[in-house]
């Protein structure tokens, strides 16, 4: 999977245009890892079940218009990522956000690998295929110590990450990391083994944790900081 070089420590601010089931689940997945995510779509269906089921701020209009997209604070935001399921459309929305600000990275959701020729006119990143869904989506807008899998584990999440000098858990033994209840390391992926209750969680090495949507947050926050 591919990764942008920006630290996915930091809260980030994201704009997602496209609340249906791509842009609902990304947001899902990046308001449990802690990101603050705006979603726009201009059916009033979709943004009512959105609301309801997020808690998150959803903006009902056409996202390729400009006055709707300022109002989700494009100069503010760290990443666009335009998921409806047009490609045609996600340009556009990508082209409007760079003349509201040049300062933002975007992402757009692509029908057809011809389109990937259009990567770097307006925007920084794509996902594609389709079927690649949210987490694809997830792992093109955030980088760096963190990678979600596809949805290979039903309810779970399974995530690369690499433990930061300054986590909770940075040098502690696996049984004594205080890891929430629901998650689990899994694998250590820099020494290619099934860590021990007696494996130390080395700053800078990389694991693979699996953990319940509900406390994937809290784990990753015990790794990374």
């Amino acid at each position: 999977m591919t990764a942008i070089s920006t630290p996915d420590s930091e809260d980030l601010h994201i704009i997602i245009a496209g609340a249906g089931r791509v842009g609902h689940r990304t947001a899902r997945v990046l308001r449990d890892q802690g990101h603050d995510a705006y979603l726009i779509d201009k059916d009033p269906d979709i943004v009512e079940d959105a609301r309801q089921a997020l808690g998150a701020t959803v903006i009902e209009g056409d996202a390729t218009d400009p006055k709707v997209l300022a109002q989700a604070d494009p100069k503010r935001a760290d990443v666009l990522a335009a998921l409806t399921e047009t490609g045609a459309t996600n340009f556009a929305i990508c082209a409007v956000v760079k003349h509201l600000t040049g300062d933002i990275r975007t992402v757009a959701r692509i029908e057809r690998p011809d389109q990937l020729d259009e990567e770097g006119t307006f925007f920084d990143r794509v996902v594609y295929p389709e079927r690649a869904g949210a987490k694809s989506a997830v792992n093109q807008i955030l980088t760096g110590d963190t990678r979600v899998f596809e949805d290979v584990t039903g309810d779970l999440d399974v995530a690369e990450v690499q433990v930061a000098l300054e986590a909770p858990a940075a040098g502690k033994q696996l049984d004594a990391a205080a890891l929430p209840d629901q998650s689990h390391v899994v694998f250590d992926v820099t020494n290619d083994e099934v860590p021990q209750p007696g494996t130390e969680l080395v700053p800078g090495h990389r694991y693979l944790i699996v953990a319940a949507p509900g406390v994937a947050r809290e784990a990753r926050r015990r790794l990374v900081g």
